[in-house]
């Protein structure tokens, strides 16, 4: 089925004529194309290390997804990315995120449609909680498996995959010579104290809406026959799973949610990282402000792994960069205040605060066991009329870590047409 995939898709691109019939014929070549340029620049200042680099990198994607054909479509996402002006140094300090020259076909996958479910087969963004692939960078994470997303119970979804590789950002997990991601064995972590690889993994979402106002969401995920990469040591399977319910309503006319999560995490052979975690939530909507207080406490003597990819984040308390939340006795809170400008006539403007801190218990050993603060700013803009499809995107992030401040500054311009 996957080298199906992947020769469809080839053929896709390639613009071969497939006679099956008109109609599949018809399904491929009105099939829907569209893009995006990027630009994605960094710095980041490590104050009292002395440490200082950043990087400009560009890119490119091309998706295509043809027409239903019986139920069946064919979908396909190329991405190129380039750093033409990085230095040496630019390029080690960069190597896992942003540095990472050369192409990639992110997505090759067949899917079918019936009534309100599909099933896809090849490489394809997944999004749940503990499997989540991200695209902030200049290249999307991906995964290569097969899919099941049911929705035939009233109000209730039913999620299943099975994933056997993943595509990182970058390279740098598996090669010494720097370029772009590859479909692999190595995957990433939250609250991993190693680099993982896996012989593959799956898992298994529930999410039900039954009462009103109420979402109760249960997520489990198995990464079978773990090793370290660095030294092959065996760790047997690492097991994730999340249980979270969360509950909107109105008070004095303001609309209201609050959440509650658990999280807990196996490793077979290493019992630090087989701990869990609690959060709260509480959150309120005015107009086109949105504030939230999300609080976690971790387990006291045991960290925890917060699922495979790096949108695996799903703690209702972190920075945007750093997520340390995932320690042993480090307790998180953050604020967050998110304005959308709408009624001042700008309804694509979007500014977003969040204020984090850490506590760090006796037990802890981030930050030397000290505290830390960490303060978030996001700015966005998406223009309209003959620019429409262009979007900038601000982000400031400083981190205030015992050794000093470690502040991000980074700047998206991207294109979509």
């Amino acid at each position: 089925m996957k080298k199906m995939t992947y020769l469809l898709s080839l053929v896709m691109l390639s613009g071969v004529s497939l006679s099956a019939s008109d109609s599949l014929a018809n399904a491929l070549k009105n099939g829907n194309i569209d893009g995006e340029l990027k630009a994605i620049y960094y710095d980041v200042d490590k104050g009292n290390i002395n440490k200082e680099e950043s990087i400009l990198s560009l890119g490119v994607m091309l998706n295509y997804v043809s027409k239903s054909f019986y139920g069946f479509s064919l979908g396909a996402r190329f991405q190129a990315s380039s750093s033409p002006w990085a230095n040496d140094k630019e390029k080690a300090f960069y190597k896992s995120d942003l540095y990472g020259p050369g192409a990639v076909l992110e997505e090759a996958y067949v899917k079918y449609r019936f009534q309100k479910s599909n099933v896809k087969a090849g490489r394809q963004f997944i999004q749940t909680p503990l499997l989540a692939g991200n695209g902030s960078r200049i290249v999307h994470e991906s995964f290569e498996g097969y899919t099941a997303d049911i929705k035939e119970l009233p109000k209730t979804r039913i999620f299943l995959g099975y994933v056997d590789k993943y595509l990182t950002r970058t390279n740098f997990l598996t090669s010494t010579d720097q370029g772009i991601g590859t479909f692999n064995k190595n995957i990433f972590m939250y609250g991993a104290k190693y680099k993982y690889k896996m012989d593959d993994l799956w898992t298994v979402l529930v999410k039900n809406q039954s009462i009103e106002g109420l979402s109760l969401t249960g997520q489990y995920l198995r990464v079978q026959d773990a090793t370290i990469n660095a030294t092959g040591a065996k760790q047997g399977d690492i097991t994730v799973g999340l249980l979270q319910a969360e509950y909107k309503f109105k008070l004095s006319g303001l609309g209201m949610i609050a959440g509650i999560q658990y999280g807990t995490s196996d490793v077979d052979k290493d019992d630090s990282r087989s701990g869990d975690l609690v959060g709260f939530k509480l959150g309120t909507k005015y107009q086109g402000l949105m504030a939230s207080l999300g609080y976690t406490i971790a387990d006291k003597d045991k960290g925890m792994l917060s699922g495979v990819g790096i949108s695996s984040n799903w703690a209702y308390a972190g920075d945007i960069i750093g997520l340390e939340n995932y320690n042993k006795d480090v307790d998180a809170l953050s604020l967050n205040l998110k304005y959308n400008f709408k009624k001042q006539g700008m309804k694509n403007l979007m500014m977003l605060g969040r204020y984090t801190r850490y506590d760090n218990g006796s037990n802890a050993t981030f930050n030397g066991g000290k505290d830390l603060n960490a303060y978030d700013f996001i700015a966005r803009y998406a223009f309209l009329g003959q620019l429409k499809g262009l979007a900038i995107k601000f982000h400031f992030e400083d981190v205030a870590f015992d050794a000093g401040d470690v502040k991000n500054y980074r700047l998206y311009l991207s294109y979509k047409f």
